[in-house]
């Protein structure tokens, strides 16, 4: 049986052996026009985390508990439309991601919580599967898929219910990660367009909810108004597992997002490319 490990690797196989296909079939196209725009616009919606305290095997099993650990995010973007197929775009997003073994019921034995604030800053490249122009009386509409990569800051913070917010510190780190998904536009008017994409991100640490490697030793143990917040339930030992370092975390979201279109001056921007 193959491992979660071996999964993501294959996945990102396949994704990277996708692009260069893509990029492949879009360099024996000639193109006689490319009307170049700027979108720029908010987006916001939901974010999700998956890792030691949200495992993917248990949100297979589709429970509403899964949906009841939803935050809300907000964001902006930047899309710069190359022709009506490629579009490069930097994108912001703030978010808080959470989790709690009591909700999720994977290790509630272990009663960890947490919640994270995300800052994320992402560079990415979407291709559209259908001529696309937001203004265009036909091509209106098109599916796409996107991928990229990221850096982000996070703000971790254990969580109890017995614990007071105020009274736990902060931990503040940074990672990177890349995002990919899929999503679909929908041009609305001559400059206003919709987009309503789900992403997910692979990070390249296994701390965004303070939850990896083994149980620390007692004198190293961080207690917080007389409560440990690696051990809320005060039965596991120094050097027990307590995370899984052989998978990193991911966080996801669902977003929809409202953007306005510029024309880039000495463009032609009127018609859409053809294909020689």
């Amino acid at each position: 049986m193959q491992t979660f490990e071996t999964m993501k690797k294959r996945l990102c196989l396949w994704l990277m052996a996708f692009c260069l296909i893509l990029l492949g079939q879009a360099g024996h196209r000639a193109y006689a026009q490319n009307p170049q725009t700027i979108e720029v616009g908010p987006h916001f919606g939901a974010t999700s985390y998956v890792g030691e305290l949200n495992v993917w095997r248990h949100l297979g099993q589709w429970k509403w508990k899964e949906f009841n650990q939803f935050s809300y995010d907000w964001g902006v973007l930047a899309r710069y439309n190359y022709n009506s197929r490629w579009s490069f775009r930097i994108d912001y997003t703030r978010g808080k991601i959470r989790a709690c073994d009591s909700i999720t019921a994977w290790r509630p034995e272990a009663d960890l919580t947490f919640q994270s604030t995300v800052n994320d800053f992402a560079v990415m490249v979407e291709f559209n599967f259908l001529d696309y122009y937001t203004g265009h009386l036909q091509n209106t509409i098109s599916p796409y898929i996107f991928g990229g990569f990221s850096t982000f800051f996070y703000e971790t913070k254990p969580f109890t219910k017995i614990s007071e917010v105020d009274k736990i510190s902060l931990k503040n780190a940074n990672s990177f990660s890349i995002p990919f998904g899929v999503g679909c536009k929908l041009s609305l008017s001559k400059h206003l367009a919709a987009t309503a994409e789900w992403r997910m991100h692979y990070t390249f640490t296994d701390e965004l909810d303070d939850v990896s490697s083994l149980y620390p030793a007692d004198n190293a143990h961080e207690v917080v108004a007389g409560y440990d917040i690696s051990d809320p339930t005060g039965n596991f030992h120094a050097q027990q597992q307590r995370g899984n370092t052989q998978n990193n975390d991911w966080f996801g979201m669902i977003n929809l997002s409202l953007t306005w279109k510029f024309v880039i001056p000495n463009t032609s921007a009127c018609k859409l490319m053809t294909v020689e």
